[in-house]
């Protein structure tokens, strides 16, 4: 790279801030991060991170996953469902790969699923 280049790495993050309520759908290409309280669906081709003192009802579709607040819904991820010491989550999950830290709360039920079935899932909603 000359050093007349400038390159174009930046990091799109959606965010819904501690103190924010929001109820109703959100569609994006971008990452996710909810610090608020969220109610409806969610759909990003990026990652998805509900912080700490967050809380999430309802479903969302994404690539990947960190939950450390609290999650009371349906979760379709592509990749990687991670549920760290400090997060709750109670429903359905179905993923490719899970990993669950000591302390997490995971009350409900996972199905692995393969890169295929997450396609034929995002395609057709009723199947989730």
């Amino acid at each position: 790279m000359s050093k007349n280049e400038v390159s174009n790495q930046v990091i799109e993050v959606n965010r819904i801030c501690t103190g924010t309520e929001f109820h109703g759908t959100l569609k994006s290409t971008s990452d996710i991060r909810i610090d608020g309280f969220f109610e409806g669906k969610i759909n990003t081709l990026g990652k998805l991170v509900i912080g700490e003192f967050a809380k999430l009802i309802g479903e969302a579709t994404c690539k990947s996953c960190d939950i450390w607040g609290e999650v009371d819904g349906k979760i379709v991820v592509k990749e990687v469902f991670g549920l760290r010491k400090s997060g709750k989550i109670k429903g359905k999950v179905s993923c490719q790969k899970i990993f669950i830290e000591e302390g997490g709360e995971f009350n409900g039920t996972c199905k692995m699923i393969t890169e295929e079935e997450f396609d034929g899932i995002q395609g057709n909603p009723e199947q989730q």
